[in-house]
């Protein structure tokens, strides 16, 4: 996911977006979330001059762009400094063989000499219903070196295939991933919403309760997955207190969903050094937290699907919670101060027929740019968060969005459509090439990805793009790595720590 800087240093924002709205700060996603795609790429951590991180790097709608060739598919597994991560995707009807196949296929691409695989991520199709207390039983026998696995029932599931990655959506499908990870100390912990400490606990309260240490070495770092079930409302608890405990790390995950309203959701968490646990890992309910501690991170960047209406931005002059009422154009000093909906008609001239500005005037959204101090010059796709208009003024000029802000702000407008999710994927990930293009000039490195997580929105493949794996096989296209993943009932992310 991307990072911001907000107000709030210790409690950065999450997305939230339901009904094509994005929600306040710090709330998780507990409805779908339109057209959002998280991925996570995995780097390992090499000290030294040449420091490289292992990085999971998420994106809500992301790709990562080299503006050049594309590449082949990604490969089942990839090795890298002893790290290894491999994917499949089975559409076997019976959960059995779907197990057997995709072990099968993922421990035959991973090399002997990194090690067996400890740790297991699943997404399951709802289909697999009558089955659901097999898979973590059947996964053990099939990969006995297994000691920390998670999983959930997901609308779709992501996962590589002879042919590329795969979004299988609404039929039997089931995604594994296995990986070795030297090094690193890996935790799965299962909560329900009474287990969770207040939010302002202590900080050795949430380290005795994920069981993972809130001091390690400097060359070291601390991530969080989030997997959770929609009931699970304690999830700001949970997010707030994982910031408070856990400052610097990063924490990223989506909501359990399934392939209809009535289909049966599941999450699975199992942990070999457990002793309080069924034997089948099933959990109706709750979040389960997969920890990562050691030289690996996950390094989350959001795209949040929508595209500029204009290269304007706009500076907050007048507001009254979350009312916009004067701005004026930033870099513009001839420019007088206006309401916010006459800035609006002003970028919508910008549209060449009456059409265009109909389409638009259906699909807008505003962005917001938390950084108050970064130099406009220097903001690009990665420093706005997207949030919703919720009402006008036609007489006043006023516009009502779905967060509070303060004068000062730096804001522009927005649309959200097929398109401006396709654009929003390339400037997200032109925005991560110049990062890393840039750490590379200074001598440094971001890590090469070994390994990428991916949840989307289930607002999202066929139904926004009108085509099957359009996400997975773009971030494939340009970051040819293992990949898999699931469509979510809702992403939530962490934007910046300060």
């Amino acid at each position: 996911m991307l990072s911001f800087a907000f107000a709030q240093p210790s409690l950065p924002y999450y997305q939230n977006a339901v009904n094509h709205q994005q929600r306040p700060p710090l709330s998780l996603l507990s409805r779908a979330c339109v057209a959002h795609t998280s991925c996570c790429l995995l780097n390992p951590v090499v000290t030294g001059p040449q420091r490289r991180k292992l990085r999971l790097t998420v994106h809500k709608r992301r790709i990562d762009i080299c503006a050049s060739a594309q590449t082949e598919h990604a490969e089942t597994a990839v090795q890298h400094n002893g790290f290894e991560w491999a994917t499949n995707v089975s559409r076997h009807g019976n959960v059995y063989f779907a197990i057997d196949e995709t072990s099968q296929a993922c421990t035959a691409s991973m090399s002997s000499s990194s090690g067996d695989p400890t740790v297991a991520l699943f997404f399951a199709a709802s289909s697999y219903s009558v089955e659901f207390d097999r898979i973590i039983p059947v996964l053990r026998s099939k990969v006995p070196s297994l000691q920390h696995i998670i999983g959930c029932t997901g609308f779709g599931v992501i996962g590589d295939s002879a042919e590329g990655p795969q979004e299988v959506e609404g039929e039997p499908a089931l995604s594994l991933t296995l990986g070795v990870l030297p090094g690193v100390q890996v935790t799965a912990h299962h909560m329900s919403n009474q287990e969770v400490p207040d939010a302002d606990a202590r900080q050795e309260t949430w380290q005795d309760f994920m069981h993972t240490s809130i001091d390690m070495p400097p060359d070291h770092s601390t991530s969080f997955v989030v997997v959770a079930d929609p009931t699970f409302h304690r999830v700001t608890d949970l997010l707030a207190g994982l910031d408070y405990a856990y400052p610097e790390a990063s924490k990223i995950g989506g909501f359990v969903s399934s392939a209809t309203q009535t289909a049966k959701r599941a999450l699975w968490c199992w942990s070999a050094n457990k002793s309080n646990q069924s034997d089948d890992g099933i959990m109706m309910g709750g979040a389960a937290v997969l920890s990562l501690q050691g030289p690996v991170r996950i390094e989350p960047i959001v795209a949040q699907g929508c595209r500029p209406l204009t290269d304007t931005i706009w500076l907050v002059d007048k507001c009254e919670n979350n009312i916009i009422m004067q701005v004026r154009g930033v870099g513009q000093p001839s420019w007088k101060a206006m309401p916010p909906l006459a800035a609006l008609q002003h970028d919508l001239c910008s549209l060449t027929t009456k059409d265009d500005r109909e389409d638009v005037s259906n699909n807008l959204t505003l962005a917001v740019a938390p950084d108050d101090f970064k130099d406009e010059s220097e903001l690009d796709a990665n420093d706005f968060l997207i949030r919703g208009i919720i009402g006008m003024d036609p007489k006043g000029g006023a516009i009502a969005v779905g967060e509070t802000l303060g004068v000062g702000k730096r804001i522009r407008f927005m649309v959200r459509d097929k398109e401006g999710a396709k654009q929003d994927l390339q400037n997200h990930a032109l925005a991560y090439k110049r990062r890393e293009l840039q750490a590379s000039m200074e001598g440094k490195s971001l890590g090469q990805a070994f390994g990428a997580l991916i949840f989307t929105c289930n607002g999202r493949g066929r139904n926004l793009f009108n085509e099957l794996s359009y996400d997975s096989r773009k971030i494939a296209e340009f970051i040819p790595v293992p990949s898999s993943g699931f469509l979510c009932n809702g992403e939530s992310m962490q934007t910046k720590t300060s």
